[in-house]
Order: structure tokens, then C-alpha cells, then sequence
């Protein structure tokens, strides 16, 4: 098959993404070719096999001498600039983290032009991205978090007072500010008093038009378990970090420090009750391929933090066979999600009762 491996992207996340792209070319499984999808930082596609090449991204990967193209809806080919077709898909396997391209945009895109793609669709993305929601459908099903408010941009403009009074009323110091729809730990913001807070909301809201202000708990250890095609994997403790991971701690820190402990060295009991809590969360918001689901554990109490729909390196880590692993097991889904589809009536045809029998 002819598998489209999309990464970049219009956004923050846009570096990381294209180390889960690389990672996913270098790894392809050899019976199908991959077709590298580069999505710069102003959002245009570029193909070529100079975007499977690491050194293309020390220079200026755009100026590389690769193809522009597109996608046309309705239609399963990889288009050139010109609007001649290039490659008919047989499948897309997402490798974008955060907006346009994690939050359901581009999974939307595929979903048009018929095409099969890996991961969560559209609705479970857009939920998965946008932390908010995803705490809502949490708290539906009835999964253990941590106490938190959402305040929007506009009404923190009109009305600071009134979020000031919310945070007195349901919150406590010291308090975590994230922008809802965003990833990699990039705009997260630790306060500890109303100043702090303040500035805290200011830098978040520079990065998305509303925020989650959660309690932040002290003295505890985070917790990660991947979910593939619904079953859990092992479970990861990342260690050597305070507060929280920064974005550089994740990818720029070069301290043996911080790193991950896995499988995490805890009792069986908290480890089955990570894992089921892991598939449960990932159930809650409809995810489908790959996710990482991450914990808080405190005081013996262990609460579900958020869930990744399209996470780091594709959490290929957590299991035995690694990247080509689970490239094959996403395409496998995708392409028996895309069948099921494909049985779906999509016109409906009311009968007027013409000649009807008694």
C-alpha cells in the first residue's frame, strides 16, 4: 500500500512532530511505501524523499527540492501544485501533535476526500485536544480529576472579578493554568498567589482563547500507560523533574536527571488500577489507534490528568516490536474502521407511499 505519513503542522508542537514523523519513516514496515506528507509552519504540504532525511530540517525544510501538494475532496490521490495526481493513497498514518493536525482538522480533511487514516476521529480528537472537554467527559464517566475551572478569554477580559471570586469559591493554592487546546507542555504556568496567577492566565491566553485552572497537587508522582487499539501497555513513571514536565524537559534536557523508569517499579494493585483506568479514559472520549493516557498520584489517591490522541513517537516505546509494530497495528485499524464505514448508508431516500400495499 501507498501510505501517506503526515507531520509537522501549523503549530507549536510543530518540532516534535516531525521527530514522531522521522521516527515512523525510518521504522516503516517494508511491505508498503511511505509517502512523507511535510506540513510547514505556514501550513503547506510538501512531499519528496528529501522530508524522510533528517538534514533537510537543519536548513529550511520548505526551501527543499520536494513537490508541493494537496488533497481534493472525494479523492484518494496526493495532488502537485499543478493539480496533477502524484499518488493514489491507500492510507494516511498521522503523526501531527496539537492544533491543525491532532485536534480532528485534518482528520476532518482525510474523512472527506474518503480516505483511511490512523488514530481517533474526528469528534475523539477534537475532545482529546481541547482539555476542557475532555475533563467534562471524564467527569461523565465518572473517571477520578483533579478540581478545576474554565474561564475563556473574553469573559476574563470583561470580568477578571468574577474569575478571581470562581478561583476563591472552587480552587485552592497553589493553582496549575493550561491553555485548553494545547500539548508538549508549552503555555503551562505553576501560581502560587493571585499575582502569579494573573500572569500565569496572561501567558496561557496567548496560546488559546481559554484556559483550565486546576489545582496543584504537591508531593506527588505522574504516571503514564499507552492504550493500542484498546489494550493498555506497561506503565511508564517519568522521574528527575519538579512541579511539572516543561516542554524542554521532555525534548531538550539532556540530564540523565530526567528520564522515564519503565516499567515503573510500583505494586501490582496501582499498576491494575492504572491500566484499567487508562482504557476507561481512553473509552470516555471515543479514542481509537494509539493514545497515552497520563496520571497523578497523591496521597494515595491516583487521578486521570489528560489523554494524547496522537502522543510522542506514537508511544511506540510502551511495546514490544516498537515503531514498525505499531505502524502496522494503526494501519490494520484504520483500514477495518474505513471498511465499517464504508457499509454506511449516506443517502437517504424517503418512501412516498406510491403503490404501497395494505
Amino acid at each position: 500500500m501507498n501510505i501517506a505519513v503526515f507531520f509537522g503542522g501549523k503549530s507549536c508542537e510543530h518540532n516534535v512532530s516531525i521527530v514522531t514523523g522521522l521516527q515512523a519513516l525510518a521504522e516503516f514496515p517494508k511491505e508498503h511505501k511511505a509517502v512523507p506528507v511535510y506540513i510547514d509552519e505556514k501550513g503547506i504540504w510538501h512531499t519528496g524523499k528529501e522530508y524522510a532525511d533528517i538534514n533537510t530540517y537543519k536548513k529550511k525544510a520548505s526551501a527543499a527540492p520536494g513537490k508541493e501538494v494537496h488533497l481534493r475532496p472525494s479523492s484518494n490521490w496526493l495532488y502537485a501544485k499543478n493539480g496533477k495526481k502524484l499518488i493514489k493513497l491507500d492510507c494516511c498514518l498521522i503523526c501531527n501533535h496539537g492544533v491543525n493536525g491532532e485536534d480532528g482538522s485534518l482528520q476532518g480533511l482525510l474523512q472527506l476526500c474518503g480516505l483511511p487514516y490512523t488514530g481517533s476521529g474526528v469528534a475523539a480528537s477534537s475532545a482529546g485536544m481541547d482539555k476542557a472537554l475532555m475533563k467534562r467527559l471524564f467527569k461523565e464517566a465518572g473517571l477520578p480529576i483533579v478540581p478545576h475551572i474554565t474561564v475563556s478569554g473574553e469573559n476574563y477580559v470583561n470580568d477578571s472579578y468574577g474569575t478571581v471570586e470562581k478561583v476563591k469559591r472552587e480552587l485552592k493554592f497553589p493553582l496549575i493554568v493550561k491553555p485548553s487546546n494545547l500539548g508538549s507542555s508549552i503555555g503551562i504556568g505553576l501560581a502560587h498567589d493571585f499575582h502569579e496567577l494573573f500572569t500565569a492566565v496572561r501567558v496561557a491566553l496567548e496560546w488559546d482563547t481559554s484556559v483550565v485552572i486546576e489545582s496543584a497537587l504537591e508531593n506527588f508522582e505522574e504516571f503514564n500507560c499507552a492504550v493500542l487499539c484498546g489494550e493498555p501497555s506497561e506503565v511508564e513513571k517519568p522521574v528527575g523533574w519538579k512541579d511539572f514536565l516543561t516542554y524542554e524537559d521532555k525534548y531538550l534536557s539532556k540530564s540523565d536527571s530526567v528520564g522515564r523508569e519503565f516499567p515503573a517499579k510500583i505494586d501490582e494493585g496501582l499498576r491494575s488500577k492504572i491500566r484499567s483506568l487508562a482504557v476507561s479514559a481512553y473509552n470516555a472520549v471515543g479514542a481509537d489507534g494509539v493514545a497515552r493516557v497520563d496520571f497523578l498520584y497523591a496521597d494515595g489517591e491516583l487521578y486521570v490528568n489528560e489523554i494524547n490522541t496522537v502522543p510522542g513517537s506514537l508511544s511506540s516505546y510502551f511495546f514490544e516490536g516498537g515503531t514498525e509494530y505499531v505502524v502496522r497495528k494503526l494501519t490494520e485499524r484504520a483500514l477495518s474502521v474505513f471498511g465499517v464505514k464504508k457499509r454506511l448508508k449516506y443517502a437517504y431516500k424517503p418512501f412516498r407511499g406510491e403503490g404501497r400495499k395494505k
